[in-house]
């Protein structure tokens, strides 16, 4: 289901219909144009795996990208880039914890969870010189620009 919680009044029972019906309907997989990024995709979220929420900001020497990966370690993200797309992943793995004796579990949301998102750059960087800080749940990526070279115009004979 694509809410975690049950609707609770009736605005939440209407837009929980609303949602429902439109992801029936249609297909599950989107993508479209969105410049000055190029191809972007959207897929509905799922309890096996969640988007991540990033804002992308370009200077006169690098793309940064600032992404929110809560509750994740940094030694379970993985980042692949290429000279116009980069990739973020993560896993977390909350084990079965042991309640103590007389206890269960009534409702239980913190579970095994998969992160991930693809970005289309709008200029060519050099991911051989990326750089990435990790710091309470916030994932900051500086990718170098490559050098472009200026257009230069060409006479006709």
């Amino acid at each position: 289901m694509f809410w975690e919680r049950e609707p609770e009044d009736e605005f939440e029972r209407w837009m929980y219909r609303m949602m429902k019906r439109f992801w029936e309907r249609y297909p599950k997989h989107f993508a479209f144009e969105f410049p000055p990024f190029g191809r972007v995709s959207f897929e509905p979220p799922t309890p096996e795996v969640r988007s991540i929420y990033a804002d992308i900001q370009e200077t006169d020497k690098e793309i940064l990208i600032v992404a929110e990966l809560p509750g994740v370690k940094k030694e379970d993200i993985n980042i692949n880039a290429t000279e116009n797309q980069v990739e973020i992943s993560a896993e977390v793995k909350v084990g079965r914890e042991e309640t103590e004796e007389g206890r269960e579990y009534i409702h239980r949301e913190r579970t095994h969870k998969k992160f991930y998102r693809s970005f289309k750059l709008p200029v060519q960087v050099i991911p051989e010189k990326a750089e990435a800080t990790y710091k309470n749940g916030i994932l900051e990526l500086k990718l170098p620009k490559k050098e472009t070279r200026e257009k230069r115009p060409i006479k006709i004979d």
